[in-house]
């Protein structure tokens, strides 16, 4: 199992970062949608992200 580990060590010091940056995105992600903060210019008439339909609830 050790000798195995050993092997991979590379390819798994890889993988962690990788996950990780993942994470952090994704939480990143999720802060900014529960602060209601986007990328919205504000230009509704353009937006294809669906700017009327959230405005509408607001």
């Amino acid at each position: 199992m050790f000798a195995w580990i050993a092997g991979n060590a590379g390819t798994l010091i890889v993988v962690a970062v990788v996950l990780a940056l993942v994470a952090v995105a994704v939480f990143s992600l999720v802060k900014e949608k529960k602060n209601k903060k986007s990328c919205c210019t504000g230009n509704c008439a353009s937006c294809h992200m669906g700017c009327l339909d959230e405005k509408k609830t607001d």
